[in-house]
């Protein structure tokens, strides 16, 4: 069964397994992992079997992270070959998000219409029922056309 270990030791663990991982890189002569021009916080994560909120808590980890970044630096290869990629252009979510706005509007337009009618076609009956004291049954289909 395996040993629990207390925060204390479970920190100290990960910044040995940190320290063991970033040792190997710079024997390796290898640079940090790279995504969108920062460290690859969770490639490096994943790398050393821990959590990738370690690097973000740990104040050890996150320091040497950081030391080991101005050291070793970044892989450029890695970064320039994601640049290669096309970029989500901000303007093509917007006019996704507009075209949807703009069909949930005409959707919503159209209901308005519909209920408008129908109010039109209650206040019909409600002054017939008032002004003759009868009840309708139903409204023939001809009275509720639109007027306009």
């Amino acid at each position: 069964m395996e040993d629990i270990l207390s925060g204390a030791a479970a920190g100290a663990e990960n910044v040995r397994r940190l320290k063991a991982y970033l040792d190997g890189l710079a024997a390796q002569q290898m640079s940090l992992p790279v995504r969108q021009g920062r460290v690859n916080v969770s490639a490096v994560a994943l790398s050393c079997g821990f959590d990738r909120q370690v690097l973000y808590k740990n104040s050890v980890a996150k320091e040497m992270l950081a030391q080991a970044e101005a050291e070793l630096g970044l892989d450029r290869e890695v970064a320039e070959a994601e640049d290669d990629k096309p970029p989500v252009r901000p303007t093509d979510q917007r006019d996704r998000r507009i075209h949807k706005l703009e069909q949930e509007n005409a959707s919503l337009r159209a209901e308005v219409v519909g209920l408008r009618e129908r109010l039109r076609r209650v206040r019909h009956v409600e002054e017939h029922m008032a002004d003759t004291g009868r009840w309708v049954s139903s409204l023939p289909r001809s009275l509720g056309e639109s007027e306009e």
